[in-house]
């Protein structure tokens, strides 16, 4: 229920800030402005008003623990907001594309417990519902726990993509899940599902822990 609650102030933030998010780039970044900048909340976690490439911002946390690539296309929500002094954060973004809506949930914590991989990978199962294993991929500094699931709820498709990445040498983490939701019938958002998982990956290889 909390998730669902997330989603519909998501999409009003969306259409609230995002008249323009479904344009085409060379439209959303009209004067050199993009969704994520016209936004002044999403702007104040962003490290530069200049993209770090091609369609992201870089998005530094508030506790100085991590950055991690941003779309330039999304929106921070304030509702779904949260910061423990230099331990803890959670945010949650939104974004329209493709013909479908994606929101993303990353929670950082800097804790002796994230080193606990299995604990962690629990509750992340919790959190989504997911019953299956994790690839683990290891990367400079870190390792990731991936998973992915599709599901059809009322004539909506739904794709979760969801990891566990694990800082090698610190107990920083950042728990990071990815939806896309779109309407059954919208062919343009089912035929780029290998897009979206891609962005995902790529959004969670960008994490990079700078308290190491």
């Amino acid at each position: 229920m909390k998730r669902l609650i997330k989603v519909g102030i998501i999409l009003n933030l969306i259409m609230t800030v995002g008249c323009g998010m479904s344009k085409t780039p060379d439209e959303r970044t009209v004067q050199g402005r993009t969704a994520a900048e016209k936004d002044s909340f999403t702007k104040g976690y962003l490290s530069s008003s200049k993209e770090t490439e091609d369609g992201y911002h870089l998005f530094k946390s508030k506790t100085g623990g991590y950055t991690m690539l941003f779309p330039d296309d999304a929106v921070l929500s304030k509702e779904f907001n949260e910061q423990r002094e230099a331990s803890f954060e959670s945010i949650v973004y939104g974004a329209e594309r493709k013909n479908a809506s994606i929101m993303a949930d990353a929670t950082y914590e800097n804790k002796p417990e994230t080193q606990d991989a299995e604990a962690n990978l629990e509750l992340l199962s919790n959190t989504t519902g997911y019953t299956g294993e994790y690839e683990e991929r290891k990367e400079e500094g870190r390792r990731i726990y991936y998973a992915s699931e599709e599901s059809e709820i009322e004539g909506a498709m739904s794709y979760n993509y969801f990891g566990f990445i694990q800082s090698a040498g610190s107990s920083q983490a950042v728990e990071f899940i990815y939806n896309v939701s779109c309407e059954k019938a919208a062919q343009a958002c089912r035929a780029a599902e290998a897009d979206h998982e891609k962005t995902a990956m790529k959004i969670m290889k960008s994490v990079t822990f700078s308290k190491e």
